[in-house]
């Protein structure tokens, strides 16, 4: 059964933003690798998902608020993902915990090299969308992936789930998504 872990991070993200993450996956028994190539499993967040490498040997791919909204600028996805995190870390009464997290995001803001990679990566005839199965998992209220997502181009053969929570909640709020890994480990996906 696949156990090795590969998390692929998204813009202006990086391991201080999933340590909860990364800590669930351990306590669930994966064990979690740095490089893509010795994945069973790659659990690509955002613009990670641009990231995903087409040699690697994962048999999981897992992409979670990939960057996709035909129409919609960047910048108003942004402010969009801005405005409503703050509201509910508002409503939550948890606005140091917000803080924090956009600490750490001004913080990989300065990875430019991830940066540009991602942005190399952009569009649909890029390795990221290969012939592998690919899982597209999207957050319900989701400023980054439209909720139009099975418009995308298709590489392969591709599974879309939704999960409630907004478009960082992986790091936030690990149980769901760790759940999620472990019951498509599970699946014997056709080859």
């Amino acid at each position: 059964m696949s156990r090795t872990v590969c998390v692929l991070y998204g813009l202006n993200e990086g391991q201080a933003m999933g340590r909860k993450f990364a800590d669930a996956c351990v306590h669930a028994g994966f064990n979690l690798v740095r490089d893509p190539a010795e994945a069973d499993i790659i659990f690509a967040h955002s613009g990670g998902c641009l990231l995903v490498p087409a040699d690697n040997q994962a048999r999981l791919i897992v992409m979670a608020g990939l960057p996709y909204w035909p129409g919609r600028p960047w910048l108003v996805c942004l402010a969009t993902k801005v405005r409503r995190e703050f509201r509910l870390y508002r409503r939550q009464h948890r606005l140091r915990q917000w803080a924090r997290k956009w600490t750490y995001h001004l913080h990989y803001a300065l990875n430019l090299k991830a940066g540009l990679r991602m942005a190399a990566n952009l569009g649909p005839d890029k390795p990221w969308n290969s012939a592998q199965q690919q899982v597209i998992l999207r957050n319900r209220h989701d400023a980054i992936c439209s909720p139009h997502i099975l418009d995308l181009p298709s590489g392969g053969p591709r599974t879309f789930i939704s999960l409630p929570g907004e478009h960082d909640d992986c790091w936030d709020n690990p149980g769901p998504y760790i759940n999620l890994l472990q019951s498509l480990e599970r699946y014997s996906w056709p080859t």
